[in-house]
């Protein structure tokens, strides 16, 4: 990837949030929400004539889930399992389809709870911690192509969960949902801690877009992850990527989405001083969202390679973002 190309995504970022910044509140009544609006949070009163504003800009179902609940305070839940190959879900390795230095070459299972804090109806702060299991499913004597020694190493072995502090601001520009997330993470898992990943700093954009009333949305994110190290090695030190997005709605409760990690660009320490930049191969999430309430999201998914579709190849992973009061 060219110098210019990478400045282009990272521009992009930085005037998305200056224009977070300039959009004015509004307060709209409830004969004006969409016909998506879910019933109101626990915390409004139930003779209410107000909707949250919240919910008047991001009507988008996963993007409403995974913003938080609609209270001051309230606690956020997140789990994720990210599963084997199709082909074979029952070893215990996860095939790397994109060849990232960051990613997990072992299935595990990830929770976190997370303390949310809402400022204003557009920014919220949370502080969030959990667990982090390798190979939950699996025993000492599983198939695996990693080496004997370091598989039981990393076996079944529980590590807190990457505490982490993010910040969030919702918004919408002329029908345009808006998500800016920034976050700090220190990781802990014992797989990439033991590869010299320290923490890692986090900046995102995210906008979606409805297509009428015919239940289709569309949309992208944009996103750069820099990574910070405690060993001396050739690590991963940057990624940056945009990640074009389509979804639709079948019906209240469930909805297709797909994602393609369309231009994901990986960045090494070693070439970070030479400012080279690998583009990854694109790569394509196909899932299932259920909303269960508007607080509770589940997204069973499939990752593979369009340009080489083999079940050998094609991750399965499921996560779920439950908010509580």
């Amino acid at each position: 990837m060219s110098k210019s190309n990478v400045l282009v995504l990272l521009v992009a970022m930085g005037l998305t949030g200056s224009a977070v910044a300039q959009t004015k509140k509004t307060t709209v009544k409830p004969a004006q929400a969409p016909a998506a609006t879910a019933a109101p949070a626990a915390t409004t009163p139930a003779k209410s004539t107000e909707v949250d504003e919240a919910d008047q800009l991001i009507t988008n179902r996963r993007l409403r889930a995974s913003s938080g609940s609609l209270s001051k305070w309230s606690a956020a839940l997140f789990f994720d399992y990210s599963g084997g190959s199709v082909a074979d879900p029952l070893r215990a390795d996860r095939p790397n389809i994109i060849a990232g230095g960051e990613n997990l070459l072992l299935q595990n299972f990830s929770s976190s709870l997370g303390v949310r804090y809402r400022a204003t109806t557009k920014d919220s702060f949370t502080l969030s911690v959990g667990a982090f299991i390798s190979t939950p499913f699996h025993d000492s004597g599983a198939r695996v192509d990693m080496d004997r020694k370091t598989y039981k190493k990393y076996n079944r072995d529980t590590t807190v969960a990457d505490p982490a502090i993010g910040y969030t601001h919702l918004d919408n520009f002329a029908g345009w949902q808006s998500v800016t997330s920034a976050s700090y993470t220190y990781i802990t898992n014992t797989e990439n801690s033991a590869a010299g990943l320290h923490s890692s700093a986090y900046l995102g954009q995210t906008f979606m877009r409805e297509l009428g009333k015919t239940g289709f949305s569309y949309g992208a994110s944009v996103s750069w992850t820099r990574y910070f190290h405690d060993k001396k090695g050739d690590q991963v030190k940057n990624t940056v990527g945009l990640f074009p997005a389509a979804e639709y709605i079948i019906n209240d409760t469930f909805n297709v989405r797909t994602v393609f990690g369309w231009q994901y660009y990986g960045q090494s320490r070693d070439q970070a001083d030479d400012d080279v930049w690998v583009k990854r191969k694109v790569y394509q999430s196909l899932g299932l969202g259920i909303s269960v309430t508007r607080d509770i999201f589940l997204y069973p998914n499939i990752q593979f390679i369009p340009s080489d579709i083999r079940a050998d190849r094609t991750n399965i992973a499921i996560s779920a973002n439950i908010n509580v009061f």
